[in-house]
């Protein structure tokens, strides 16, 4: 299995409490927590992608639970950024929607993104036990389901997407195609099948 390597840079001054780049920090204690899990990543884990040791990490964070809703927030944001920014076209058109679908298909079916979505991965092992993770998973996945809705409800206006289409049932099924992408890119690298399921869900929206 290959292994997600961090894209940042070891932090130069270890060790020393406040001395770095955080957002860099908390994006690389993400990819730890993606390629081995919450349960299974060690401080030590933590220590090895971030570049810091552990009294940084804990005078930063608090302990390995406080990096995790760190890299969740993080992580989340960036996300949410990067689909809004697909999704910001003029006009509304079939194609908009799509390609913001075919993303989750590339992304997820690409051999280094083996180790998965962090909000789907930590959804799938720490539900519904742990009430802050779960509130976390909660509120970017209403947060993307409400911005592909919109995206379909303007297209509805300008007569592109099927007149009838409820806006709440609409954001409901295209988080769970985008989930779904996910879930099955883990165990099935094959970039065609996803297509296929994003084609699908556009021929549902006509």
């Amino acid at each position: 299995m290959s292994t997600l390597q961090s894209p940042f840079k070891p932090i130069a001054e270890r060790g020393r409490p406040r001395e770095f780049d955080t957002s860099a920090v908390i994006a690389a204690a993400a990819v730890a927590f993606r390629e081995h899990g919450y349960h299974a990543t060690s401080i030590d884990d933590l220590c090895k992608a971030t570049g810091l040791l552990r009294g940084s990490l804990y005078a930063a964070f608090g302990d390995k639970r406080g990096i995790l809703l760190a890299a969740l927030d993080h992580y989340s944001e960036v996300s949410l950024m990067r689909l809004a920014g697909t999704l910001n076209a003029p006009e509304p058109s079939r194609e908009t929607l799509r390609e913001a679908l075919m993303y989750y298909t590339r992304d997820s079916a690409a051999l280094f993104r083996q180790c998965g979505c962090l909000i789907t991965n930590m959804a799938l092992e720490m539900l519904p036990q742990d009430t802050e993770v779960a509130e976390r998973v909660q509120r970017v996945q209403q947060r993307m389901a409400g911005m592909l809705a919109d995206e379909v409800m303007r297209g509805q206006s300008a007569g592109v997407f099927a007149g009838d289409l409820d806006e709440r049932a609409v954001g409901s099924f295209l988080l769970c195609i985008v989930q779904g992408l996910r879930v099955l890119g883990k165990v099935q690298h094959d970039e065609q099948t996803l297509r296929d399921a994003v084609e699908m869900a556009m021929r549902a929206l006509a």
